[in-house]
């Protein structure tokens, strides 16, 4: 339980100012004890101690961001990420003309597959190179590996850049907009999704939300940060959309199960596809999968009231998607 000093960044890596605002104290995950802290200027939080290079690369070799021979969920949740990969094809068409996109962090390439379907050029960069490889060899796709910036690709390559569920697992997401803005046409679009630290859902489940994701989340944003961050990079708020059927109805789900004192996470990792839910599973638990399924009637619908009201009424949501373009 000992924090991991090798790298530890106690000051804002945007402004460089103290992190003066304590959100959560001494959150135990993954063997260690993680505290969260807000920048009173940026309004975007981080964790500290903030983890080495070692200890990421750690984290992502095994759980939560691993595939199973490809897959991640069974084969119902594979299908709902498909539908919702295509919908979002769709919102993309609306601001931006069939063209090159970057999607960042693409994992599988289940997203760029997509894309490539409906007429776009495509590319993608994968800091996991057994990831990369799977991208490149199932679905032949051309997958950066590591940092894009490294790769030194030509100014104003794209049309449109993804950075969906990516930007709060970087060390240095100030540089990703950089460099996502070097690489952008012109008009072109960025997409950007995050989690929301000033939620409702956040402000009821706290060290119990789904969508903290100790310590793969690095930076936990909030709206307003983020849109001050944007700007200051030189885009244009075209979109906010504060409701996501993939991730909000889930969100709240989790929040409240994890809330009810059944083991962490539980639906999550029975939702997981065969040997990634099996290394979460051991031992069975068995009360907590019978807790599970009783009071799934009753939250499951609660849930997806939470996810809308917080949306429509108070203009607030545990994700949030920004779509904006280079100014």
């Amino acid at each position: 339980m000992k924090p991991d000093n090798e790298s530890q960044k106690p000051d804002c890596v945007f402004c460089g100012k103290p992190l003066y605002i304590p959100v959560l104290n001494n959150i135990y995950r993954n063997g260690m004890v993680w505290n969260v802290s807000e920048c009173a200027e940026c309004q975007i939080a981080m964790i500290n101690p903030f983890p080495s290079d070692k200890k990421i690369a750690s984290l992502y070799s095994t759980g939560n961001y691993r595939t199973d021979g490809g897959t991640r969920f069974v084969f119902f949740i594979e299908y709902l990420i498909f539908l919702g990969n295509l919908l979002e094809r769709m919102r993309i068409e609306k601001y931006a003309q069939i063209g090159k996109v970057l999607d960042v962090g693409c994992g599988r390439g289940l997203f760029l597959d997509i894309m490539r379907r409906g007429g776009w050029h495509v590319a993608g960069s994968e800091l996991n190179k057994e990831t990369a490889s799977y991208a490149e060899n199932v679905y032949g796709l051309k997958v950066y590996t590591g940092n894009i910036a490294e790769h030194f690709l030509a100014p104003e390559s794209f049309q449109v850049i993804n950075i969906r569920g990516v930007l709060e697992h970087l060390k240095e997401p100030d540089a990703m907009l950089s460099e996502a803005h070097r690489l952008l046409k012109k008009g072109g679009l960025l997409v950007i999704l995050v989690p929301d630290i000033r939620s409702f859902e956040f402000k009821l489940g706290r060290e119990n939300w789904f969508h903290l994701d100790l310590p793969y989340h690095l930076f936990q944003f909030t709206e307003e940060g983020l849109i001050r961050l944007l700007k200051k990079k030189g885009f244009k708020l075209r979109r906010i959309k504060r409701f996501h059927l993939e991730y909000s109805l889930f969100g709240w789900l989790q929040t409240l199960l994890n809330l009810s004192k059944i083991r962490f996470n539980l639906f999550y990792d029975l939702l997981k596809s065969g040997n990634l839910r099996g290394e979460k599973m051991e031992p069975i638990n068995f009360v907590g999968i019978i807790a599970t399924l009783f009071l799934l009637p009753v939250y499951l619908p609660m849930s997806l009231l939470f996810s809308a009201l917080e949306a429509v009424l108070f203009r607030r949501g545990g994700i949030i998607q920004v779509y904006a373009s280079k100014e």
